[in-house]
């Protein structure tokens, strides 16, 4: 299982665990902007059991991955460009198999997004992997040129042909790698 937590600074740790704990209570509310500021400046967090230790994607490191940009209506039908790292990019730095180490078994995970509100999306790992899929998927930090308003960001996810913005979840909290289990 891959877990990817946004972390800054002892007192932002403790306001994410009160916020997950608030969104698992079904009470959860939108990152201030301080969080989002504190959470870009130290990064993202790549916990797995794959890994033998958790790993820290900082702005640097984030910065070393590919950026793209995606157009695509925001919910008020407005286009919108968006920037940002693909999902593939950023599971393939925490360490996950993708592209064409992409295991057979592969085929049979998915990655579930969770959101700061409880909000949950999930997408096939061979969707976000670009021997299967031509479209990126963004794990987005701006819009429009500009960072992502307080009740979007500090991440987003964009998908950027999807009809409606139902799996472009807002405020990212945590990516998970999960495996499928077989039917018995």
């Amino acid at each position: 299982m891959l877990v990817i937590a946004i972390l800054a600074s002892p007192r932002l740790l403790l306001f994410c665990l009160l916020l997950s704990v608030a969104a698992v209570l079904g009470g959860g509310w939108p990152l201030t902007a301080a969080a989002q500021t504190a959470a870009l400046q130290t990064g993202v967090q790549v916990i797995s059991a794959n890994l033998a230790q958790p790993v820290l994607l900082g702005p640097a490191q984030m910065a070393r991955l590919p950026r793209q940009q995606v157009t695509r209506p925001d919910h008020d039908g407005k286009n919108r460009t968006y920037s940002g790292v693909s999902l593939c990019a950023v599971l393939m730095a925490a360490g996950a198999k993708l592209g064409p180490d992409l295991p057979r078994k592969g085929m049979a995970h998915y990655v579930l997004v969770s959101a700061a509100d409880g909000y949950q999306a999930v997408f096939a790992l061979a969707e976000l992997n670009p021997d299967f899929a031509p479209r990126p998927v963004l794990l987005a930090d701006r819009c429009d040129g500009q960072p992502l308003p307080a009740t979007a960001g500090p991440y987003q996810i964009i998908v950027p042909d999807e009809k409606k913005m139902g799996r472009c979840v807002r405020q990212v909290q945590s990516l998970r790698v999960v495996a499928a289990q077989p039917q018995s």
